[in-house]
């Protein structure tokens, strides 16, 4: 059983600056977003290094799906996929259950509730961090902030 956590904590209104070297878990969904950046070099990728450095790093599974979908639309070869592969293994792959789906629905309408528009592939990653009680690092924190109990690691919230 996968017993994962949160790092960080989004504040609507700041109460304090949570930084790589004072948080008090280990575990991070890592949003595509940022896998990307990581797996490409992306200077984008330095701001979470830190916050990555002796912590369990995961994807889920929906993340998964969308690296695969962009191989196959970019037109990748056999070999630039099995890059992929190798990369996606050093991560814990979280998969879907029936309470990560229990946390989707939940997810959907507590953001319908607020009036908040989300992709459905946003809310299946936030599903798997807030079922899993993980920070999510994303540079897209507008996406998420309005998730109650999700922990969001962005460079925009510091």
């Amino acid at each position: 059983m996968l017993t994962l956590t949160h790092s960080c904590r989004l504040f609507r209104e700041v109460e304090a600056l949570i930084t790589p070297s004072n948080l008090t878990k280990n575990e991070i969904v890592v949003d595509t977003d940022v896998f990307s950046y990581t797996f490409r070099g992306d200077t984008r990728a330095e701001f979470f290094r830190p916050f990555f450095m002796h912590r369990t790093l995961a994807l889920s599974f929906m993340t998964v799906g969308q690296l695969y979908y962009g191989a196959y639309r970019a037109g990748w070869g056999e070999a630039h996929i099995t890059r992929l592969e190798n990369q996606i293994k050093n991560y814990v792959v979280l998969p879907w259950d029936y309470l990560i789906c229990k946390q989707w629905a939940q997810i959907r309408r507590e953001c319908e509730f607020k009036g908040h528009s989300m992709e459905d592939s946003d809310i299946w990653i936030a599903a798997c961090a807030r079922h899993y009680d993980c920070a999510l690092a994303t540079n897209n924190g507008r996406h998420f902030n309005n998730i109650d109990g999700l922990t969001v690691i962005c460079p925009g919230l510091f």
